[in-house]
């Protein structure tokens, strides 16, 4: 019995070399004297376009603007930039302009942009002016991270005074006072800690206010604004947002934040009735009464 082994399968003949339509494409038959013309012509042009864009007053610059400033004098900045008037856009190097400018403490970051013909702008991004801290005989404005700067012989006027031992501490009094909102910050006089965890607030108007970590800050400090407009209390307990108090003076020691502030003395485990005010253990009942928890605005 034979099989399709037995039968060789046919073969295709390989496909024709493809044809090269027309002649190569050949360079001009010209003299050797057109071929030196031709080069010495585009070598003037190069020139000349070097030296247009890089050494002569066509593309000078004419203009500097200068965006994004807030309290940094625009001609500290211009000064800092160090770029005369005439000089070819060209020649100006946008990092070396942006490092020099960054000496400028207050600013926080900067890009130069050339915009041609005859312009340069430089766009600041200034700190934000979150604290002030005593250093030595000297005041510094802190920024969001507590970077120092803008240092002056007195307190800068409308940021809160940092009292912390440098470390953990005084970086969590930092990020309290950076994520206060405007209006909650200017009335605030001065931000304490002795542990990350153990932020105090004081306002102008003498509240006491236990912060606690800065976590959930947005959410303190909206239940700080409604309380600061309804009650007279020199104490403010936030630390534990869900359940705020208040009251007429501050335990002392201050007590730590109820786990369960719904819980009041009696049987373990047994709620509080409806109407009741939940408190915390050693803190006089806020008059905020029958219940502390102020709706947020």
């Amino acid at each position: 019995m034979s099989t399709l082994l037995d039968h060789p399968l046919p073969t295709l003949p390989p496909p024709p070399p493809p044809k090269l339509g027309g002649r190569r494409p050949r360079l001009p038959n010209w003299s050797k004297r057109t071929w030196q013309i031709l080069a010495a012509l585009l070598a003037i042009v190069f020139v000349f376009g070097v030296w247009l864009f890089y050494f002569s007053s066509v593309f000078a610059l004419e203009s500097l603007v200068v965006e994004g400033v807030r309290t940094v004098n625009p001609t500290d900045v211009g000064q800092r930039a160090d770029l005369g008037a005439g000089t070819p856009l060209a020649q100006v190097n946008p990092a070396d302009v942006e490092a020099r400018v960054m000496g400028i403490s207050a600013i926080d970051s900067v890009k130069v942009t050339r915009r041609w013909p005859h312009m340069i702008v430089i766009s600041v991004v200034e700190r934000d002016r979150v604290a002030a801290l005593k250093d030595g005989d000297r005041w510094a404005t802190l920024d969001a991270h507590g970077f120092a700067f803008d240092f002056t012989k007195k307190k800068p006027q409308g940021l809160p005074v940092v009292e912390a031992p440098e470390g953990p501490a005084r970086t969590a009094a930092i990020e309290v006072a950076a994520q206060l909102p405007a209006d909650v910050a200017s009335k605030i006089k001065k931000v304490t800690a002795d542990r990350p965890d153990n932020v105090t607030l004081t306002t102008s108007s003498g509240v006491t206010v236990a912060w606690g970590s800065p976590e959930q800050s947005e959410l303190k400090a909206n239940i700080l604004r409604a309380l600061l407009a309804k009650t007279k209390n020199k104490w403010i307990d936030v630390r534990l947002p869900s359940t705020p108090t208040s009251a007429q003076s501050s335990p002392i020691p201050a007590p730590p934040p109820s786990p369960s502030p719904s819980v009041i003395a009696g049987t373990e485990g047994d709620q509080a009735p409806s109407g009741a005010i939940p408190t915390v253990e050693g803190v006089v009942p806020s008059s905020l009464s029958p219940s502390p928890t102020v709706a947020i605005p």
